[in-house]
């Protein structure tokens, strides 16, 4: 029997990296902030930041750096705040009267929707998900009667590529986190107790292991060799496997709306024809027909974003199990549940659902290298 491994972001995140989403944005703010302090000016595709007094900025800084100064109001759930920063001053004139004038350090201009609704929805308290973001922007775009449709996508499309140029660029810059405790669920056996009413048969005893890495970066490397993984997503600063950003939910019922209209580019960051670039998916559908599987869950929200192929890959006659790893909040608990209910949104067949999923009694949490460091101090 063969086993499927399904890499995602909280896998990354586990080795101690920051790709989160809310990462990615704190960075990007932050290079914004950096360079209008060198130079009191930045201007990019999505943002502006200038007009504001930088001498005040300073001021305000002290001897923090840009890294904490952000930081600070992102603690607070203040990002809008900071962006749309103001101060007022009293000044006195000549004649000794005193009046209070609005006085700016810096003045930022976002000049994306996209971009304004994803810092709206960065904060400490939740994680932005930025591909479901961008397709609600679409389908607004297309219920909107006015005759802008083709340009409010074109603005679209050219924010979401921006966004991937600075994704890249930041996720190039992480250095890949320490090993945990992960051979063993990449390299042992299925087993058979996970699975409901398995027949002995010798054809389960062939065993192949393919890791679906939806992450961009080379973590998993770590543990199993670059053969036996597609990153289906693509990979970091690779043209033969360029990176894959968008939405990929055609089983969604405002996609039918997509395919009827007839605005240009609308499916221009729509997963499913990024797949035709390369090989990749058509490896998948080899590896899901070759042998029965069962499908391990690694650090993946099982989110909508990727409902086409998961569905596929759920609902398969030769999946027979799928077991989750599931998070261990740092408080107590866990997102095993949460998960279970994410997988259901990727069923027709709530029946095969039930029979497929590995009980939480039987399955595990994922390693973190944080616990792995303090048992070596302990």
């Amino acid at each position: 029997m063969n086993k499927l491994v399904l890499v995602g972001n909280g896998f990354d995140l586990a080795h101690g990296m920051k790709t989160a989403y809310n990462d990615f944005i704190l960075w990007y703010i932050k290079k914004g902030f950096s360079e209008y302090l060198q130079s009191g000016k930045y201007s990019d595709e999505l943002m502006d930041i200038d007009s504001g007094n930088l001498r005040l900025f300073k001021s305000e800084l002290g001897n923090r750096s840009i890294a904490e100064y952000v930081d600070g109001f992102y603690e607070k759930d203040d990002l809008n705040k900071l962006l749309q920063n103001r101060r007022t001053r009293i000044t006195f004139g000549l004649n000794g009267d005193t009046r209070r004038r609005p006085e700016v350090p810096f003045k930022v201009r976002i000049k994306s929707t996209l971009l304004s609704k994803i810092i709206d929805h960065c904060s400490i308290s939740k994680w932005v998900e930025i591909e479901n973001l961008f397709y609600d922007e679409l389908k607004l775009i297309l219920q909107d009667s006015n005759q802008s449709k083709q340009e409010d996508v074109r603005k679209l499309n050219l924010s979401i590529k921006y966004i991937i140029s600075q994704l890249e660029l930041y996720l190039s810059s992480i250095t890949i986190g320490s090993a945990a405790e992960y051979q063993t669920i990449f390299t042992n056996k299925v087993n058979t107790s996970d699975i409901v009413g398995l027949i002995s048969d010798p054809f389960y005893e062939r065993y192949d292991t393919l890791v679906l890495n939806f992450n961009y970066t080379e973590t998993v490397e770590k543990y199993i060799d670059k053969e036996q993984i597609i990153y289906i997503h693509g990979e970091l600063n690779n043209i033969s496997n360029p990176v894959i950003f968008g939405f990929g939910d055609e089983l969604d019922a405002d996609y039918v709306r997509l395919e009827l209209s007839k605005t240009k580019d609308i499916f221009n960051y729509i997963k499913s024809f990024w797949y035709f670039k390369t090989s990749n998916y058509h490896n998948l559908i080899r590896f899901i027909q070759s042998n029965k599987f069962q499908v391990c869950i690694l650090g993946h929200s099982c989110g909508l974003s990727d409902r086409t192929m998961l569905n596929m890959i759920f609902e398969h006659e030769n999946c027979i199990s799928i077991k989750i790893y599931y998070y261990e909040f740092p408080e107590g608990g866990n997102n095993y549940t949460e998960l279970t209910q994410e997988i259901s949104r990727h069923f027709k067949n709530k029946q095969t659902m039930r029979m497929k999923i590995v009980p939480f009694d039987k399955s595990s949490p994922m390693p973190q290298h944080q616990k792995l460091a303090q048992l070596q101090l302990d």
